[in-house]
């Protein structure tokens, strides 16, 4: 077993770096992107008219607030006594969400402030209107969480992958597909959704644990096997194997998986991106971002996939110190890492009702 911190870091600032690099080009042609940046695209980090640092988008602000939700879980279970469940997990997670829904300018039905606690609300960087996804909009809007039971929707978009993350750095090995899958239905409930969002977090619980990027994908693609609806799943990702030993990696290969608006492109598109580069964190995120697509989307995932394989220590500390809501990052991370502390100062921060 390897669960290395630096790991950890790597992770959830990978992916942010990922997403801050992709966002000035997202919906973007890569002929645009081309003549906007140079024959070869965007090539660095661009700070925003708000400030001198890149910005993240929503994808990395629902990664925080999944990582908060899981950590309240084991608050709320260690307070309790009782055994934390995969459904339970994905009922305090729906309840962050629903705190990050208040950080867009939003609230939710039958909620009061006392509600919107703990430290990651509080933080006023996570502010402001990043043009989330309309499926997450509407269904947290309701305030009614979707299960794997009873679905709210029949919606395939990346919403459910690119905040997922964090469950492959905090849960066990037999609950971390269910609980990924558990957590993904709350906003979209096609299948592809939420097996995609399993396939990521348990890719990443394996390369915490010390196999190989290809071993890892293998025992997440074992465990898609055993639910019900994953032959398209399925099918993307050997797809993104199979190309992955076909002639250089290029952006023009990307278009085999269609937009990365759906998540099964996404994540095969990151598979492709991470599987064409696993040694060069950089190389591979630029190639998830110079392409016809949901770039911040794709080079997220990339990030998060080969932020955990390679650790913090393989991305280039320029990208790191360009990046806003560091310091943020790097506590969650740290706190992930730790999992759950008997302190006063732990409960206060991640209040576990």
């Amino acid at each position: 077993m390897r669960r290395c911190k630096e790991q950890f870091y790597g992770c959830l600032i990978g992916g942010a770096i990922g997403d801050a690099f992709g966002a000035p080009v997202k919906n973007m042609k890569y002929e645009q992107i081309q003549k906007m940046y140079g024959e070869q695209g965007i090539t660095d980090l661009i700070a925003t008219m708000e400030g001198p640092k890149a910005t993240i988008t929503d994808d990395t602000q629902l990664t925080l607030f999944t990582a908060e939700g899981l950590l309240r879980s084991i608050v709320r279970a260690n307070q309790k006594g009782i055994f934390r469940t995969p459904k339970d997990t994905a009922m305090i997670t729906f309840r962050a969400y629903l705190r990050w829904l208040y950080t867009q300018g939003l609230s939710t039905p039958n909620w009061n402030s006392k509600s919107y606690d703990g430290w990651l609300v509080k933080c006023k960087k996570l502010y402001g209107y990043k043009e989330p996804g309309i499926t997450c909009i509407t269904s947290l809007g309701k305030g009614v969480m979707g299960t794997l039971e009873r679905p709210l929707n029949d919606s395939k978009r990346c919403g459910t992958v690119i905040k997922i993350a964090p469950v492959g750095l905090i849960e066990v090995e037999e609950d971390v597909f269910e609980v990924a899958s558990r957590i993904g239905v709350i906003t979209h409930g096609h299948p592809q959704a939420y097996l995609s969002a399993g396939i990521l977090a348990t890719w990443i619980f394996y390369l915490i644990e010390g196999y190989s990027l290809e071993e890892s994908l293998e025992q997440a693609i074992a465990k898609l096997k055993m639910y019900e609806g994953h032959e398209e799943c399925l099918e993307m990702i050997n797809k993104a194997i199979e190309l992955t030993k076909d002639s250089e990696p290029n952006a023009d290969k990307l278009l085999n998986f269609g937009d990365g608006f759906m998540a099964d492109d996404a994540l095969a598109m990151a598979v492709y991106c991470t599987l064409s580069y696993p040694n060069d964190f950089e190389s591979a995120v630029k190639l998830a971002i110079n392409q016809s697509g949901n770039s911040n989307s794709v080079a997220a995932i990339t990030g998060q996939v080969l932020g955990t394989y390679l650790g913090i220590d393989a991305i280039p500390n320029k990208l790191v110190e360009s990046l806003e809501i560091r310091k943020e990052l790097e506590q969650i991370s740290e706190d992930i890492y730790v999992r759950y502390e008997e302190t006063e100062e732990w409960q206060k921060r991640y209040p576990g009702w």
